[in-house]
């Protein structure tokens, strides 16, 4: 199953599941805040997904220690190398996209369920 139907599927379960908890009266302030909370986690997990791929550390330099006269072939990076590698797209997987819609879609439902 591809990853996109799945994440529309369970945005669809979870809206259901709001439906249902709106309609029948169900202890809403707990449920919500479960929702709530669950959609902030996998918001905060997309958004790691989506620095993982941002060369974050693209440039650091290693740090040798005083005596140590030893230097690695691979220690220096040009400037152009490291520009390249930082001004390349974000890149967002789908993975990361599927996080993203379920967690908002999680915090909306969760909101609207607390009116």
């Amino acid at each position: 199953m591809n990853i996109k139907k799945f994440s529309f599927i369970i945005v669809l379960i979870s809206i259901l599941l709001g439906i249902i908890v709106y309609i029948f009266k169900y202890d809403t302030t707990a449920i919500s805040n479960v929702m709530f909370l669950v959609g902030l986690l996998l918001l905060v997990i997309g958004f790691i997904f989506i620095l993982a791929k941002g060369h974050l550390f693209t440039g650091w330099r290693i740090f040798h220690r005083n005596g140590d006269n030893e230097r690695f072939d691979n220690e220096k990076i040009s400037a152009k190398e490291i520009g390249r590698k930082k001004n390349e797209a974000i890149v967002i997987n789908d993975f990361a996209k599927s996080l993203l819609l379920i967690g908002i879609t999680w915090v909306l439902i969760s909101i609207g369920i607390t009116l």
